[in-house]
């Protein structure tokens, strides 16, 4: 034999080596596929599920402002006339309020008859019916607020093939894969016409998967692009092929199949595009809406209709072509159909009640850890539905109301937006969240993601500042009583000069810390600005829970240029309620296993932030705006209580906010523009008034005080001098000081006080 011969006989031997040795490696990857390979069941995902916090029965509660009874009818229980007598019953009468709750298992905690005394509406015990002792604590059973299917966070339950109409499995099969039903799980003249129609176009402009190569890919492989990644596809789909019928392949694709995005959650499965899209069941949808779902596999971002209307009505158009030239559809309805423009109509629910909560929950168990998400996960969250349901109300019906009247906040396609946060100061728990107006139209989160300049609310920390140096005997020490000079002056900045203006453009001379904050002035804020030093309040700020970057300089942190969220600030201020101790928000108590294990619990991550002393004469400063400031309409709207808040309109009026609280709950408000455009409205305008309507909802009229904690002392004072006021002083106002901080000196004004002198030094009241 010649050389060329051999060669040629030595290469046929290689190649027929390789072969054999890559037939033999599919042989073996295959067996293995064999072995482990399994389609998804209806059983085998468990979801995961989302409950609120439990609600405390406790003495002095209000039927009115907690909803108990509604409390009860979103839980399922009847009311009845007869004595209680089975699980989930309750009796109402003048006297009492009787319920036998529901057992909560997984908390160990069986059925329980409890009795609530009323006097006039209010809960004087908790008791039991049986021998009259007093229980405590008894909690009503957390609310389920989602269901979430595992990784995809799928939330619609999984549909049987049976259920699933003819009409979208047609549409599917002819968009998708025609001859399913004839190919073994790779289709080669699907193949071969997508490399032809590649090569002539010049790039990969059509695919050659088969909807079992897809549901191979979705489910066990990489979105990568590579020819191993195509290898393993379609051995895959040949073993699944081998392994189930067609009807099972169909059932888990039209199941697991992504059609979008709704905010953090994934869409996945027919079903669930027809409710997030539509807010229908899958019998309930038309020839055009089959043919959109249809025509989002192909690119389920590019066409949402949620996002672009436009191209997606051109896809579904595709797809109803398609269904006419197969025959599936007449040419009349083929005419109807593609002459209807794009709906899309989410249901009002959209996933709960609380969509931006949810996000919220979602991201913050994955920050903690949680990823991913095990199937049939337990979170136990701080959400309380009836306040949520309150906060979007309130939100909703506040920015319709500012619309009427007011065209420029109707001048474009982006209308006005706002945002709710509500928590429990003590223990950071978010009681309730509103991120947007709408979450079907934007899953933007602007009690979270937004950050927007809080104006005037940092204020109140300059002067808390202020505050602490007094007590630390530090330089810049300033008290409720001090003088603050209202008057024009110029600062140097990396800039050049500036010269801060009050909203009014207006100097008012020698004014009390108390009346430059009831005012929201910003020139003896600046003043105070300096003098503490903007170090020691952008300090301050971050101990409170501030965790956006704060210029060092006077305006960033005075008049507030930097920008932070909703919660942040909203935060901060619960410290302040809070007596000085920072509590980070959270909105996750709890996470178990589908075993009732312990996954993840969230330990309340504190800190003493300000001292009691300095929260306390601030939150008095605040009750001041609230009855005499900026904040005084809430009084005319009918506030009552014992309420502090500060409002906040930032430079060019493009933001406005409010919050509030009390010893027990904070309240934040923003409103605003997406594009940061002028809302051309104040805080008191703009953000009160929602502030107001939710206050009025969630916080009872008999608001108990603020609890003085020791350390802090009450002063008569002259208001023109910041001294102590003396029998010849024309006004006379009570203010509180830090201990050791009040002023010892007279009035210098207006003369005469040698009664109190001789009383003080001779140590008579």
């Amino acid at each position: 034999m010649n050389r060329p011969a051999r060669l040629v006989t030595y290469a046929s031997l290689v190649l027929a080596g390789l072969v054999a040795a890559f037939c033999l490696v599919g042989v073996v990857y295959g067996a293995y596929l064999a072995t482990f390979l399994e389609l998804p069941k209806s059983d085998d995902h468990p979801p995961l599920r989302l409950y609120s916090g439990p609600f405390l029965l406790q003495p002095d509660l209000s039927l009115a402002h907690s909803h108990l009874i509604e409390r009860l009818q979103r839980l399922g229980y009847r009311r009845i006339t007869a004595p209680v007598q089975s699980s989930g019953d309750y009796q109402l009468t003048e006297e009492a309020l009787t319920i036998y709750l529901h057992p909560q298992p997984e908390a160990h905690i069986g059925a329980t008859m409890v009795s609530l005394p009323l006097d006039q509406g209010r809960v004087t015990d908790v008791l039991s019916p049986l021998d009259g002792t007093a229980l405590f604590p008894i909690f009503l059973e957390p609310e389920l607020l989602s269901g979430v299917r595992g990784e995809s966070r799928q939330v619609r339950e999984w549909i049987p093939f049976a259920q699933i109409p003819p009409r979208i499995i047609e549409t599917v099969l002819t968009i998708e894969d025609r001859r399913f039903y004839s190919h073994f799980g790779i289709d080669p003249i699907a193949i071969g016409r997508a490399l032809w129609t590649n090569f002539t176009k010049g790039g990969v402009v059509q695919g050659g998967s088969t909807i079992t190569q897809q549901l191979a890919k979705n489910l066990f492989y990489s979105p990568q692009r590579t020819m191993g990644r195509k290898f393993k596809e379609a051995l895959a789909a040949l073993v699944l092929e081998v392994k189930y019928t067609k009807q099972n392949i169909l059932e888990s694709y039209l199941n697991e199949i992504y059609l979008g995005q709704a905010g953090f959650v994934s869409i996945y499965g027919v079903s669930e595009a027809a409710h997030r899209y539509f807010g229908k069941t899958l019998q309930e949808l038309t020839v055009e809406e089959v043919a959109m779902i249809a025509g989002l596999i192909k690119g389920p971002n590019s066409y949402a209709p949620t996002k672009h209307p436009e191209l997606a009505k051109g896809r579904r158009d595709v797809v109803l072509r398609r269904l006419r030239e197969t025959g599936l559809i007449t040419e009349e309805v083929w005419k109807r159909a593609v002459n209807e423009r794009v709906r899309v109509t989410p249901p009002e629910d959209v996933m709960t009640d609380a969509p931006y909560f949810v996000d919220a929950v979602l991201r913050e168990v994955e920050e903690a850890g949680v990823v991913p998400l095990p199937e049939g996960l337990r979170i136990d969250s701080t959400l309380d539905p009836m306040v949520q349901q309150a906060a979007t109300e309130s939100l909703e019906k506040g920015l319709a109301k500012l619309e009427v009247g007011r065209p420029h906040l109707k001048s474009s396609q982006e209308p006005v937006q706002g945002a709710v946060v509500v928590l429990d100061p003590k223990t950071g728990s978010v009681l309730a969240l509103v991120g947007g107006r709408d979450y079907r139209k934007s899953q933007f989160n602007r009690a979270v993601q937004a950050q927007r300049q809080p104006g005037s609310l940092f204020k109140p920390f300059v002067y808390l500042a202020a505050l602490e140096a007094a007590r630390e005997g530090q330089t810049g020490q300033l008290t409720a009583a001090s003088l603050l000079a209202d008057e024009p002056v110029t600062f140097e900045s990396e800039t050049g000069p500036w010269s801060p203006q009050n909203y009014d453009k207006q100097f008012r001379g020698p004014i009390t810390v108390r009346s430059a904050l009831e005012q929201s002035l910003n020139v003896p804020a600046v003043q105070a600005a300096k003098t503490v030093g903007t170090k020691s309040i952008v300090q301050l700020l971050h101990r409170l829970g501030v965790t956006s970057t704060i210029g060092n300089d006077l305006s960033s942190v005075a008049l507030g240029s930097s920008s932070v969220s909703l919660m942040e600030i909203t935060a901060a201020y619960g410290a302040i309620a809070n007596g000085g101790i920072a509590v980070k928000p959270t909105t996750v108590r709890s996470t178990r296993d589908r075993l009732g294990d312990v996954v993840w619990t969230g330990v309340p991550d504190r800190q003493q932030a300000a001292s009691p002393q300095g929260a306390y004469v601030l939150t008095s400063l605040l009750e001041g705006v609230i009855q005499r400031g900026t904040a005084s309409k809430a009084k005319v709207l009918g506030l009552q209580g014992t309420v502090a808040g500060k409002t906040g309109t930032t430079d060019g009026y493009r933001d406005a906010w409010f919050v509030g609280y009390t010893s027990d709950v904070v309240i934040g408000v923003w409103v605003g523009f997406d594009d940061e455009r002028a809302l051309r409205l104040t805080g008191s305008q703009a953000a009160l008034p929602i502030w107001m309507d939710l206050a009025q909802r969630i916080i009872p009229p008999t608001v108990p005080a603020f609890v003085k904690p020791p350390g802090v002392v009450t002063r008569d004072i002259d208001p023109k001098t910041g001294q102590l006021a003396t029998s010849q002083c024309p006004e006379q106002v009570s203010e509180v000081f830090i201990e050791g901080t009040e002023p010892v000196v007279y009035c210098e004004v207006h003369g005469g006080g040698i009664w109190e002198r001789l009383r003080h030094t001779f140590g008579f009241s």
